[in-house]
């Protein structure tokens, strides 16, 4: 029974054009969820699942992009994603980012989102990167709270980033890479 407890609930892998669909659905559901009271009503809304899947299946058939998409599957379902790459405004040389972060509504507080940033750590570091950020609306507190715990170092400078037609405060955390 031990071995069942210490083993990961999902399997982690690098995303396939035929992930598309699934990570489209996971990626608006997240939304929905997490940013619901956060952005605007009428944004989150207009998110559509089958238009997030048209672009997702341009980016997965790139494959320098490909490389850069985790996915989370658990039974052959996609329940996560993560997206990295290099740093963007601003960060040194040697720091990659992770853009996206997002887990199915009904598979958070499992640990896969765990998994996925660990993932997405050990690639940044295999691509050269010494240290990575992520950055997350400052008004979401799951977010926050969360990459608080896995260890992420506050950066101290906070920005402002256009999101869903407006202009929100972000907060960034960091992590050196071993």
């Amino acid at each position: 029974m031990q071995a069942d407890q210490d083993r990961p609930l999902a399997s982690i892998r690098i995303a396939r054009a035929e992930d598309a669909g699934g990570i489209a659905r996971v990626h608006v559901e997240s939304w929905r969820d997490a940013y619901a009271g956060l952005l605007p009503d009428r944004h989150l809304l207009q998110l559509d699942p089958e238009r997030h899947a048209i672009g997702w299946t341009r980016t997965l058939a790139r494959a320098d992009d490909r490389r850069h998409t985790l996915v989370a599957t658990v039974d052959d379902d996609i329940v996560g994603f993560a997206t990295f790459g290099p740093g963007r405004e601003g960060r040194p040389n040697g720091e990659g980012e992770i853009y996206m972060l997002y887990i199915a509504t009904d598979w958070r507080e499992r640990g896969i989102g765990r998994q996925l940033l660990q993932g997405a750590f050990v690639a940044l570091w295999e691509m050269g990167n010494k240290a990575a950020s992520i950055w997350c609306l400052a008004e979401n507190h799951a977010a926050v709270g969360f990459y608080k715990r896995l260890g992420g170092e506050r950066i101290a400078a906070p920005r402002a980033e256009n999101v869903a037609g407006g202009v929100f405060p972000v907060v960034g955390f960091r992590w050196e890479l071993h």
